[in-house]
């Protein structure tokens, strides 16, 4: 006799309904409603992808939301400091993460003369920044912030010397900004969305490489990793070292009870060739989603736990040794 299936209610965050992470919930819910009982409910909620997600969770308001990037985006919020601080949820699990390849890169327009952070300092040029939003929920312009300000330049300064910020979450907002001529430069991921392909072949633009040591104390003093956007991509014309950016993790709370945590985990290793098939029309480095998803390490590197129900499930099907 078949075990009867559960009633289940749950809340999903994704982004701000239009991207990649309402892909993701959306996937999961529709696998979810075929593993549950009549009547259940799975309500999705808009977000950045960032502090609010997190929150819901948190907050108790919701049951899973995704976040990104994967070795800060948890890790911050469960210890409740930088972006987080003084509001910690330790008791943040996840269930794995959706593999993406993604770097936070700053560029200008290659007819300002701009190469280094040492020529910003010095020239103090008019920049317009293509951004995204700089308010509380945002952890990209919180990272962005502390990478100007650790090469010296407060972002005051920005605005100081002429120049604006142009904000919009949506880097497919925002990039055309920089594309049209409105902004002069751009500090933002996404590298693989076309909006990023259509400016470097409109606009000559300069990737300005961060600069080793500054690298090398954020990676220390806050978690973040060190990329490198390699020569050629984007027209790059040398490898260019950032901070990657990479990742879509799964966020829920310890109390997530252990069957739900272990079916949900299941969706997403036994289902994935339907996310893989959403995106493998289009050459990797040019899709949102690196496919294909791997679940011997789609669980390793998130910086918060495990679920026990997700860890559970990777160990029955051999995925951890």
């Amino acid at each position: 006799m078949n075990k009867p299936l559960p009633r289940l209610d749950l809340t999903l965050v994704g982004d701000w309904g239009n991207a990649n992470f309402h892909v993701i919930v959306g996937w999961l819910a529709a696998y979810l409603r075929w593993n549950s009982a009549p009547l259940s409910r799975f309500t999705i909620r808009t977000g950045t992808g960032y502090r609010d997600n997190i929150d819901l969770v948190g907050l108790g308001e919701a049951d899973l939301a995704i976040t990104t990037p994967r070795h800060i985006g948890a890790a911050w919020a469960r210890d409740g400091k930088h972006f987080y601080a003084g509001r910690g949820y330790p008791f943040l699990r996840t269930l794995g993460f959706i593999p993406q390849d993604d770097r936070l890169i700053f560029a200008v327009r290659a007819d300002l003369g701009i190469e280094s952070f040492d020529d910003i300092r010095k020239k103090k040029p008019v920049l317009n920044i293509a951004t995204p939003f700089r308010d509380v929920n945002n952890l990209t312009s919180y990272a962005t912030d502390l990478v100007l300000r650790h090469h010296g330049i407060e972002p005051e300064d920005i605005i100081r010397w002429g120049g604006s910020f142009m904000e919009h979450d949506h880097p497919r907002l925002s990039i055309p900004r920089a594309i049209s001529g409105e902004a002069n430069a751009i500090f933002n991921e996404a590298i693989m969305v076309p909006q990023w392909y259509e400016l470097v072949e409109k606009v000559p633009m300069r990737f300005i490489p961060m600069e080793a040591s500054v690298l090398k104390t954020l990676e220390k003093d806050y978690g973040l990793q060190p990329g490198v956007l390699p020569k050629g991509r984007l027209k790059a014309h040398m490898d260019i070292p950032c901070l990657d950016w990479s990742h879509w993790t799964t966020i829920v709370r310890e109390d997530m009870p252990e069957e739900i945590a272990y079916l949900i985990t299941s969706i997403m290793v036994e289902e994935r060739g339907e996310m893989e098939r959403r995106y493998a029309h289009m050459p990797v480095e040019r899709s949102p989603m690196t496919y294909p998803i791997d679940p011997y390490t789609m669980w390793q590197g998130i910086g918060v736990d495990l679920h026990p129900g997700a860890e559970r499930y990777y160990r029955e099907h051999g995925y951890m040794k």
